[in-house]
């Protein structure tokens, strides 16, 4: 086993808040600060405090950036943004942002929305809307299985 097993410790909120999202569309604020603060604990395990606050502050910019988008392409189709995006997702992206360095955050969140992607496209005809909690807990798993594995 290699020195990333400290990401372990994202795997119980995160299976919890795939659960959560699924099943109700809610997520517990609790769930949410648990994963925050496994991913936290984790990353200053294994790259130490100041890469990890780094990184953090880097892709909470990076999240403003892409929110500030996005809530400008909501505008120019006229969509809500309270109907398109919930707390939960924004807290969730949020909580995770201490464990990727910048590229590597862009291209998770990348793989989030593939997998949202995938899920929306099975999906479609039951909910007209993604979990993208769950989607990201899923994504969270496979990278963390990647960490651990080195694949």
């Amino acid at each position: 086993m290699s020195c990333a097993w400290p990401y372990l410790l994202l795997l119980t909120p995160a299976a919890v808040l795939v659960g959560e999202d699924l099943g109700t569309r809610r997520v517990s604020v609790v769930w949410l600060a648990l994963l925050g603060t496994s991913a936290v604990s984790a990353s200053w395990h294994v790259v130490g405090w100041q890469t990890m606050l780094r990184q953090a502050a880097v892709n909470t910019c990076s999240l403003l950036v892409v929110a500030a988008l996005l809530g400008v392409y909501l505008f120019m189709r006229r969509f809500a943004v309270r109907y398109s995006v919930g707390a939960g997702d924004l807290l969730c992206l949020v909580a995770i942002t201490p464990l990727f360095g910048a590229q590597e955050f862009i291209r998770f969140l990348i793989a989030a929305c593939l997998v949202s992607l995938v899920w929306w496209a099975v999906r479609r005809k039951r909910r007209r809307t993604v979990p993208f909690v769950a989607m990201v807990g899923i994504a969270l798993t496979g990278w963390v299985l990647l960490q651990l594995f080195r694949l």
